[in-house]
């Protein structure tokens, strides 16, 4: 890694913890929601649901979807069901790094999941 690179990173860090990235959920989860469409039905599976299947990996949904407390997706999974054109989507319309915004997919998402299996919505933001 080059120490322009190294730089930019550290710079980034910095400012995800001043700026507090990682607890600022409500514009991640209005993104996130509208990216994923409508909430699924038996006979209409969701974007994410449909990604998950072509890649052998509707367990992964499914157990989200039956958890409330289900652990955090992984990097692997999160790259697996969006496009590196979503998560750049996702960067700038909610102004985190990319690093930030993926750390916060990997925890939302499974909790979303879950509510929208539930056909409950989030919580205001405290």
């Amino acid at each position: 890694m080059k120490i322009t690179e190294q730089l930019t990173s550290a710079v980034t860090q910095v400012g995800d913890f001043m700026t507090l990235a990682s607890k600022d959920v409500s514009g991640m989860l209005s993104v996130l929601n509208d990216l994923l469409g409508p909430v699924p039905q038996p006979d209409a599976p969701s974007k994410l649901e449909q990604r998950a299947s072509a890649a052998g990996m509707i367990d992964v949904i499914r157990d989200w979807q039956a958890q409330d407390d289900a652990p955090p997706a992984t990097e692997a999974e999160i790259k697996q069901f969006f496009t590196p054109e979503e998560l750049t989507q996702f960067s700038n319309e909610t102004g985190l790094s990319d690093t930030a915004t993926l750390s916060m997919l990997q925890t939302l998402l499974p909790r979303c999941v879950r509510r929208r299996a539930l056909h409950e919505p989030f919580p205001p933001p405290a």
